[in-house]
């Protein structure tokens, strides 16, 4: 098969989509970029409670072995939060959408502190008088979560809406949560700068996430020439090129690919 077709693949044969991927995303050229919640493990109903197995670390370890240290985190949490769910290890990683860098030799690009002074109580009163709704102050984002109020969708995106004119912000809408972000940032901009900085420059992007927020990214590695891949079928028009069925799927094809790499090795 063609690298021409098998970009076009919508793969959901998962043994198909790795074989593809050694093909034309092979590890000693490539540089792998990964959402983490409803990506690389499932979602959970909070935040804090998603944390990952001594299993997934070792199989992440192992690609950014192969692929020279050319393995980051690409998430809307905050860094401490992605440092408790991987711990001990330590990836580079882009937090808050892109505000927040930490590049391999550990320096970083830190967000604006103050980003968010003027809007947090507004927002924070909102959240309170809506049950069965939660904020989660990121510091320098704000996300409002309203899984258990569904029908509520409407209402937190036409608030937080409001606060993008005049100010420096814009609105960032997930699954079951709106959040309130750097308008200079997403997870597009984290990957191209990324991608100026050894280990991951020269090499071709890697990108797999599986949500509005990530659609910036898809975009970004493929005008770099790279390859998106969305987990979970979409449900909206996506920039990805490929898909996966789900998390379980993906722990499934990063297994068999550092197999291969092991054996190969």
């Amino acid at each position: 098969m063609a690298a021409g077709q098998m970009l076009e693949t919508r793969a959901s044969e998962s043994a198909e989509i790795v074989w593809d991927l050694m093909a034309i995303a092979p590890a000693a050229s490539s540089a792998y970029f990964f959402d983490v919640d409803g990506t690389l493990l499932e979602l959970r109903r909070r935040p804090e409670e998603v944390v990952a197995d001594e299993h997934l670390r070792g199989l992440l370890t192992r690609l950014q072995t192969a692929a020279g240290g050319a393995v980051a985190l690409v998430s809307g949490r905050s860094l401490d939060d992605l440092d408790r769910i991987f711990d001990p290890l330590r990836l580079p990683a882009a937090g808050l959408h892109g505000a927040d860098i930490r590049f391999p030799d550990g320096s970083r690009q830190r967000p604006r502190a103050d980003l968010m002074d003027e809007v947090r109580p507004l927002v924070a009163a909102f959240a309170a008088s809506h049950e069965g709704i939660w904020l989660e102050d990121k510091g320098a984002t704000l996300a409002i979560h309203f899984r258990e109020r569904p029908e509520l969708a409407g209402e937190v995106l036409a608030f937080l809406s409001n606060f993008q004119q005049g100010r420096d912000l814009a609105v960032q809408e997930g699954k079951m949560v709106v959040e309130l972000k750097s308008a200079a940032h997403d997870k597009g901009t984290a990957i191209k700068t990324l991608l100026g900085r050894p280990p991951f420059e020269g090499r071709r992007p890697v990108f797999v996430g599986d949500d509005l927020t990530d659609e910036h990214g898809f975009a970004e590695v493929q005008r770099a020439g790279g390859i998106a891949i969305r987990v979970g079928v979409p449900d909206v028009p996506t920039e990805a090129q490929l898909h996966i069925p789900d998390p379980a799927h993906l722990r499934d094809r990063l297994r068999e690919l550092a197999a291969h790499l092991i054996v190969t090795g």
